[in-house]
Formats: C-alpha cells, structure tokens, sequence
C-alpha cells in the first residue's frame, strides 16, 4: 500500500494494513426513537440504534426536520443511544407533531463499492418518526442498569430537579440527561418525575430487574 508522510514530522506512515470484511451484510441498523414526547423547543433527541453486522458508524447518525441536519453529540455503541441535542441555531420545536427523519447506517456502507437491487444504500436506515411536542415538561426512561439510572428531561421552563423515588434527587444534567446512582439490587419499578422551575412535573415509570450481589 501507498502510504504518505506526517504533514508535521515528515515520518513515514507505512505499517501494517488490515482490511476488514463482513460477508453478507445487507442490513442495515435498528431505529427506535425514545423521546417520542418532548417539551418546545430545543430539547435533546434520543434514538436507540443497533446493528448486528458491522457495526453503527456514529457519523452516520443525523436527525432531520423543518429542512436541517443535526448530527448526533454522543453515540454509546454499548447500549445502542444516539444523543442528538438541538443546537441554538436549529429551529425550534413548537407544541404540536413534528415529523423528523432519523439516518443510520452501518460500518460497511462506506465500503460498498457496488450494489445491486433497489436500494443505493442498503445498509442505510431511514425511519420517520413523529416527535409529539407538549408545552411543559417531558421526560423519557433511557436505561435503568445495575449501576446507573438515566432519564432525559426538558420543559418551557428551565428543569429544577429530577427525582428518582426512592432513589434520591439530581438537580444538574448535561444536555437534558440526569443520572444517579442505584441503591437497591431488588426488582420493582422506579418512577422518575421532572420538575421545572415553575412547579410543572411530568413523570415516567420503569422497572428495575433485580441484580446480582455483587454488581
């Protein structure tokens, strides 16, 4: 192979070269939308995308409405979520539906050289998906481990506190994500409740499988 020089030392790039393949893999990733209720505004997005083959390529992962593109800020391929914040110059959500366009594609996308069938793209997924927008807080499950509970949160109003009953109480989030830890290795169900600085509260329930001892 041709290798090319470090723009800055002028050392030689050449080394070994592997060249990885996935054998049929015509599939492309898994889309589920989480936060299917949200508050107006610019609130964060959250998808569960997953692919068995090669793998999600976290460039790939766009949100699409009201004609822009927003790439998502975090991908964890352990868990499958793909967070996509609404940045300040992207168009408000207003109360009401909007309807959006999740993108995703896998790893051997961008090494397919050719193609045959219908699709150009066929490990690319392309989901619609209707966001419902409210006037007041929101809040989604996003995963409750043996560790860590995680909710996302937004409103009109700047979000005051999330708690988690039982649990405790997170007063600080990064880009709509609140996270505590877990107490109890017990089964049972966990509601979360987000409220704003205006007294509104909107809350989500999820169950908690029980964990081992020593988890």
């Amino acid at each position: 192979m041709d290798s090319g020089r470090d723009q800055f030392t002028g050392q030689l790039l050449a080394g070994s070269y592997t060249l990885r393949s996935w054998i049929d893999d015509v599939t492309p990733p898994r889309v589920r939308l989480l936060t299917t209720r949200v508050a107006a505004g610019r609130p964060t997005i959250v998808a569960r995308v997953r692919d068995a083959g090669a793998g999600v390529d976290p460039l790939s992962l766009t949100l699409g409405y009201k004609k822009v593109l927003v790439g998502a800020a975090v991908y964890d391929p352990d868990t499958g979520l793909a967070v996509l914040p609404l940045p300040a110059a992207a168009p408000a959500l207003v109360a009401g539906t909007t309807r959006a366009r999740v993108r995703a594609a896998d790893f051997q996308e961008a090494k397919n050289v050719n193609t045959s069938g219908s699709s150009i793209f066929p490990n690319t997924r392309i989901a619609n998906v209707p966001i419902h927008v409210v006037n007041g807080p929101a809040i989604t499950w996003l995963g409750a481990t043996c560790t860590r509970l995680l909710v996302t949160a937004s409103s009109t109003k700047r979000i005051r506190e999330v708690r988690f009953a039982g649990v405790g109480t997170v007063r600080r989030g990064s880009n709509g994500l609140y996270s505590i830890r877990r107490r109890s290795k017990g089964s049972g169900t966990v509601r979360a409740t987000a409220v704003d600085v205006a007294g509104r509260t909107a809350s989500a329930l999820t169950r908690l499988a029980r964990c081992p001892s020593h988890a």
